[in-house]
């Protein structure tokens, strides 16, 4: 038996990155999954991409994240089509990253809008389907940044801190009504994902050295792996956590500890 075995997990920004990884290693550890984007060419891809999984076990749907009519429309099919909701993993998300002054409005609205009007929604929806089948958990992908200043992300960064907060109001509104819904909320640092690439783009295209640059400002010397992040997503989605909620899950290498001298 798999750790979420037949247990039926909606994944946003499933078409690569953290939704993709998350998407795979819930598939193999028994879930059934719906991978959600809006990238319709990556979905159609997908029963390629996944072709080590029957294809019963995943469905694929084409979803704006920012738009409530598609959540409500999401929520239904797969409530209809699996006949519960267990899981949920908002791991749709956007970086776009400025200082206070050159943040132009529109991209810090625009930034808002992917990264936290669409958790909201999600949560919104998701909730009363879960708390009929009497079980759920709710995994919202946060940021280091969510939790310690930078001041060349102020709307990533405000946006994610907005999530862990919420994150936090969800569990105790769950607990309250006795739904036995946990959600909690992740924050990694830097994961070798597409999101990546626009810091890679600032240093000149040279990966390596963006990977190095950033290996250096965290105490274990490395950048995250995707996978390193999809072990505390299985875990968070797992009945092994059944008693955390309303909690941050940091992988960050110990970036988030403090100031560590170079002696």
């Amino acid at each position: 038996m798999g750790r979420v075995q037949d247990k039926v997990a909606i994944i946003t920004g499933a078409a690569s990155g953290l939704g993709f990884a998350a998407a795979r290693m819930l598939l193999k550890e028994g879930a059934k999954v719906v991978l959600t984007d809006v990238n319709r060419e990556v979905l159609d891809s997908m029963p390629d991409r996944l072709n080590d999984f029957s294809q019963s076990q995943f469905q694929t749907s084409f979803h704006d994240v920012t738009q409530e009519d598609s959540w409500i429309e999401l929520i239904n099919k797969t409530e209809n089509d699996q006949g519960k909701i267990n899981i949920l993993v908002n791991s749709a998300g956007i970086s776009l990253g400025a200082d206070v002054v050159s943040t132009d409005f529109d991209i810090w609205k625009k930034v808002h809008h992917v990264n936290l009007d669409s958790v909201f929604l999600g949560c919104k929806y998701a909730v009363p389907v879960m708390g009929k089948y009497g079980h759920g958990s709710i995994i919202n992908i946060s940021s280091t940044v969510g939790l310690m200043g930078n001041p060349l992300t102020l709307g990533y960064g405000s946006g994610k801190a907005a999530v862990c907060s919420m994150s936090k109001s969800i569990a105790l509104h769950c607990a309250r009504h006795k739904y036995n819904i946990r959600c909690n909320s992740i924050h990694p640092t830097f994961v070798k994902t597409p999101l990546l690439d626009r810091f890679t783009s600032a240093v000149g295209g040279n990966k390596e050295k963006a990977y190095e640059t950033l290996a250096n400002l965290i105490p274990l010397g490395e950048i995250l792996e995707p996978k390193d992040v999809t072990y505390g997503i299985i875990y968070l989605a797992s009945d092994e956590s059944r008693m955390i909620t309303g909690s941050e899950l940091v992988i960050d290498g110990g970036l988030t500890s403090g100031y560590m001298p170079p002696i």
